[in-house]
């Protein structure tokens, strides 16, 4: 089950990357809103996060998903992803290429996997 939950997260992390850099140097299509602790938060972060977990659920319908965007869903399990759709969203914002799609995997909360993609750096 790992090396398959890993290869699904690399995928993962390179398609979301590919979709943040459609967004990125857009500011046309690039909304910023700000969270309460006033770190920023974009259109692209959350569409991103919302593809993620479409992704992971179809694969893994029991596994829970925790988001920086959206938080932990109601499914528990063992298992739990947790992802955080473009690390660096000030920077994205900014239209610096330093940032990241992150895709991790606990068991019983201890990290069994992670995958970090920095799309325009073309790193993983």
């Amino acid at each position: 089950m790992l090396k398959e939950a890993f290869t699904l997260a690399q995928r993962l992390a390179t398609e979301a990357g590919q979709e943040a850099l459609g967004y990125f140097r857009q500011a046309e299509r690039l909304k910023t809103e700000y969270k309460s602790d006033a770190s920023p938060v974009t259109q692209a972060d959350r569409e991103i996060e919302r593809f993620l977990r479409a992704e992971i659920q179809k694969h893994y319908p029991d596994h829970q998903v925790l988001g920086e965007e959206f938080g932990a869903g109601s499914q528990h399990s063992d298992y739990q992803w947790i992802l955080d759709p473009i690390d660096g969203t000030r920077s994205f914002a900014h239209g610096i290429p330093v940032f990241g799609v992150q895709i991790a995997l606990t068991y019983q909360k201890e990290p069994i996997l992670g995958v970090i993609h920095l799309p325009a750096l073309q790193e993983h």
